[in-house]
């Protein structure tokens, strides 16, 4: 069981390693330090629209499972993201201690728009476990998102800090992110490949960790195609562009 469990983790792992994602401009950008504040800008808005959503993801598959062991791990993820009880800590909350480091104030952040390419990353991981069942939806959970995050995020957080100067506790979402997520994964990962008893399973977990990686990379299209629109027009506030 354990060798079949770990040609299963590696099997999963692969796609996301080899994945497109990584060669992504964008990222490109972030690793040589050439990104700018309005380009940080940008990316925080739609983060930001991401991030906020991360709860309903959760509780859409919290609601298509049945297993009581698997609800306890996904309710332990959703209780890290909501602060565990302390609101001032939320993920949502951290990430607006980034956004305000920007200049970009609350009431502005929520009026700004949700670019097409995120709104299609969001309603990607809603409609996946209804789609794939619960197994897939956290697989693309698991591998797309906690799996990736840390090494996602340190190449993120390199771009930022390289492109303006922020107070350290201002990017404190980055590094629980990078810190944190790691372990999430484990956990999820020890729930999903003792569950994969069949080839059918194992398929559905794989689509779903593509179609989430995929969305991911559009999701960062979204970002550049922003930016390109914004550098042709000069005179115009970058944060509207959607």
């Amino acid at each position: 069981m354990t060798q079949i469990s770990s040609l299963v983790k590696n099997s999963f792992r692969e796609i996301t390693d080899n994945h497109p994602l990584w060669n992504h401009e964008f990222l490109t950008r972030c690793r040589t330090g050439n990104l700018f504040l309005p380009d940080v800008q940008l990316l925080a808005v739609q983060m930001y629209k991401f991030s906020k959503e991360f709860n309903r993801i959760l509780a859409s598959i919290l609601s298509c499972c049945q297993d009581e062991t698997t609800q306890l791990v996904i309710l332990e993820n959703l209780f890290d993201e909501m602060g565990q009880g302390d609101v001032n800590q939320s993920h949502p909350e951290l990430f607006r201690r980034f956004t305000r480091a920007l200049g970009i104030d609350d009431k502005t952040l929520t009026a700004l728009s949700t670019a097409p390419e995120t709104l299609a990353l969001i309603e990607t991981y809603l409609r996946i476990p209804h789609q794939y069942g619960y197994l897939a939806a956290l697989g693309a959970v698991c591998y797309a998102s906690e799996g990736i995050v840390s090494s996602l995020y340190t190449q993120l957080y390199k771009g930022i800090v390289g492109a303006t100067p922020l107070p350290k506790e201002s990017l404190i979402f980055f590094e629980v992110h990078i810190n944190v997520d790691d372990s999430h994964a484990a956990k999820l990962a020890a729930v999903i490949e003792p569950r994969i008893s069949m080839s059918e399973e194992d398929i559905k977990v794989k689509l779903a960790i593509v179609e989430a990686m995929d969305a991911r990379v559009q999701f960062f299209n979204g970002i550049q195609r922003q930016i390109s629109k914004s550098s042709l027009s000069p005179n115009s506030s970058l944060l509207v562009h959607t």
